[in-house]
């Protein structure tokens, strides 16, 4: 009941307002409603509900016309989400034509490997990271194949080096007992002496006959001369404590 006559109470009053305010906007707003509330039409509990309904109104307006815009907008961001798919498609296709890890690794491998120049120990490391990484790959063969050649081509070289320094070793204790037993020549005697402290040529061979700052003697049969086979006695020349040439000693005067 009281709803009816605040409805009919509105009405008159909005009825009256339009003949009293001939330049007032016909557009219900809040701004209309406080001119009238100025006049002293509205009670405050009135103007509150009046107020409440036109912003209600106003916001309902302004949903529908978001809603109205989106959906006009909706069927362009479909297709630009439909496009967006298509294009990531055609570019995953395309990408998928080039990137093949496996072929490409493989024939950095084959390069590697062909490569006169190239380091056994990098080709072994391609090799081996291909043959754990790709066991499925038609290349799979090959590559153990590589592999397998250059652990040969390693195990090779380091018997290889075993070898020789066996070799320098049973040449150098060769020289030593040559050296003991005073038959190097003057070319042998500096190979062997070249660098040698004279602490070490003490343990060796003893005390020197004689002894200045920069050379040593010793006296008797030392070196072998090979144009008589003859043995003379050894000078030995120093730079800072070590050896630096060895000669025959001179005759004396």
């Amino acid at each position: 009941m009281r709803r009816r006559f605040f409805f009919l109470i509105f009405t008159i009053a909005l009825e009256l307002l339009g003949q009293a305010t001939a330049r007032a906007d016909k557009q219900l707003s809040p701004d209309l409603i406080d001119q009238y509330d100025r006049k002293g039409f509205f009670t405050p509990g009135f103007k509150q509900a009046v107020r409440d309904l036109v912003n209600t109104r106003e916001a309902l307006q302004k949903a529908e016309a978001e809603q109205k815009k989106f959906e006009q907008d909706l069927p362009g961001l479909q297709q630009q989400v439909t496009q967006a798919r298509a294009k990531t498609v055609a570019l995953r296709q395309e990408l998928e034509q080039y990137d093949h890890p496996e072929e490409n690794d493989f024939i950095r491998l084959q390069a590697r490997a062909d490569d006169p120049n190239a380091k056994p120990e990098d080709v072994l490391v391609l090799a081996q990271a291909y043959v754990w990484t790709y066991p499925a790959s038609p290349h799979e063969s090959d590559a153990e194949q590589y592999l397998a050649t250059v652990q040969k081509k390693l195990a090779d070289q380091k018997q290889a080096e075993q070898d020789a320094e066996a070799a320098r070793a049973a040449a150098h204790a060769l020289t030593v007992r040559r050296a003991l037993a005073h038959e190097l020549s003057v070319p042998e005697w500096r190979d062997f002496l070249r660098g040698m402290s004279q602490e070490d040529l003490v343990k060796l061979f003893g005390q020197p006959s004689s002894k200045q700052d920069d050379y040593w003697f010793y006296d008797g049969a030392w070196i072998v001369i090979p144009a008589n086979s003859q043995k003379v006695g050894m000078q030995i020349n120093f730079e800072a404590g070590r050896v630096i040439t060895v000669d025959a000693k001179p005759p004396p005067p």
